[in-house]
């Protein structure tokens, strides 16, 4: 009898233990985060010695430039060596990397009190796969129609609200060398012309594959809607457009040069700023003018995800855990937005915060925070098909965009190259047999 009174305490010991996991039991814990610098991880980096304090976790970060960030992480991961706890986290690469298994899933880690229902849905859907959820957003953006309001309003033209109107107002507003109609990304790429073209091609009904996978968007439509993308970039916007990237495209803007953009939404902090912009106080925001199938604003989100093959103990993904809901908490979000002036939070209290909405009120703001809102409620998550291969056969969908754009090839000649290319993709894949 003793004996067994003594198994008894020895098993509920053990169950104690092994059910005790909690922020003390992290302490003297080390963590690797391979990041990039942006002004939401700088936040994050320069507050983290608050969170150490309060879990006793270590955070040690490894700064890569964006276009290093993946191969790093591809390295390390495909290797197998495992350097990194933590790493940002592209949605464009979330279904590559979780079939690859180099993904933790987070469904039963996330602590029931870490508000995750607080996101905007359709931000929080591009971390999914096959219905798990491999990432929480850091950094998050849609994107809407920017306005000279002070030259509509002269001129009294209403912010158009179809791809008709929006074609109609560009010819109208354009002036050279004076004033532009309108700029968008030209330079190829698959985050480049594709992220913007592709609201387009969706708002015209435009599908990327057929049920086999054989590739379509060459067919009419995507003719239809690269010829209306060229067109308006071509006929309206300022030279050398086709090679504009997001950069130039803000450019163009604040310099006074061009009367309209479609780009993202957390421009507004840049093109409202009187050090680097001419047109302070002079910009309205609005949701992007709808096609014929309605419209589709561009969503992109950069956050953490836990690499299954770093966090290799129970106690670096428990701590891993900690520091990615930390990292991407309420508290940071609005913080970094009221001290910093960062709009890119996914987070709906964040938007709804009486201090966030006073900052960036309607009137020195106006449209942004509704359209932004809205543009959220209404984006697509899978405007690109973000499926593995998208990273190659959307680079080539950008090269064909870019030779419309500079008159290279007819939209159709361009979009039937990059579609019998994709087709070697999607064999090489093995998705198209």
């Amino acid at each position: 009898m003793k004996k067994l009174f003594f198994a008894m305490l020895f098993v509920l010991f053990l169950i104690t233990v092994a059910s005790a996991t909690s922020v003390t039991d992290l302490r003297g814990t080390d963590i690797y985060v391979a990041i990039r610098s942006l002004p939401e991880t700088d936040f994050i980096i320069s507050h983290t010695p608050e969170f150490t304090r309060e879990t006793g976790i270590k955070v040690h970060y490894i700064l890569y430039p964006e276009l290093q960030l993946r191969e790093k992480t591809v390295m390390d991961l495909a290797s197998g060596q495992g350097a990194y706890d933590v790493f940002a986290l592209d949605c464009v690469y979330v279904t590559e990397f979780a079939e690859k298994g180099w993904l933790v899933p987070l469904d039963d880690l996330v602590d029931p009190k870490y508000d995750i229902n607080d996101f905007m849905p359709k931000a929080l859907d591009l971390f999914r796969h096959d219905g798990k959820l491999y990432g929480l957003p850091v950094y998050s953006e849609i994107t809407h129609l920017m306005y000279r309001k002070d030259i509509f309003k002269e001129k009294n033209i209403s912010v158009p609200q179809t791809f008709e109107q929006l074609e109609k107002v560009a010819a109208q507003l354009c002036n050279p060398p004076e004033l532009y109609g309108i700029a968008m990304r030209g330079l190829r790429g698959d985050g480049m012309n594709v992220y913007t073209w592709a609201s387009f091609y969706r708002g015209f009904g435009g599908e990327f594959f057929d049920e086999k996978w054989n590739p379509i968007f060459n067919n009419e439509i995507g003719v239809e809607a690269t010829k209306f993308y060229g067109d308006l970039l071509k006929k309206y916007g300022p030279p050398g457009v086709s090679s504009y990237s997001w950069d130039d495209v803000q450019s163009s803007f604040t310099s006074g040069k061009t009367a309209m953009i479609i780009d993202a939404n957390n421009f507004m902090t840049r093109i409202e700023n009187p050090e680097k912009s001419q047109i302070v106080g002079k910009i309205g925001y609005a949701i992007i003018p709808a096609g014929p199938a309605g419209n589709f604003p561009g969503i992109y989100t950069m956050g953490f995800g836990i690499s299954a093959i770093g966090a290799k103990t129970e106690k670096e993904k428990m701590a891993s855990t900690e520091f990615v809901q930390w990292a991407t908490s309420y508290d940071i979000q609005l913080d970094s937005a009221l001290q910093l002036g960062v709009v890119s939070s996914a987070r709906k209290a964040v938007f709804d915060n009486p201090a966030f909405m006073a900052k960036f009120d309607e009137i020195s703001y106006p449209g942004w925070r509704p359209s932004t809102i809205k543009s959220y409620e209404i984006a697509m998550p899978q405007f690109r098909p973000l499926i593995p291969e998208w990273r190659e056969f959307g680079n080539l969908v950008g090269i064909a965009i870019e030779e419309v754009l500079s008159d290279q090839k007819s939209p159709k000649e361009a979009l039937d190259w990059a579609a019998k290319e994709t087709e070697k993709v999607m064999k090489i894949s093995g998705k198209l047999k």
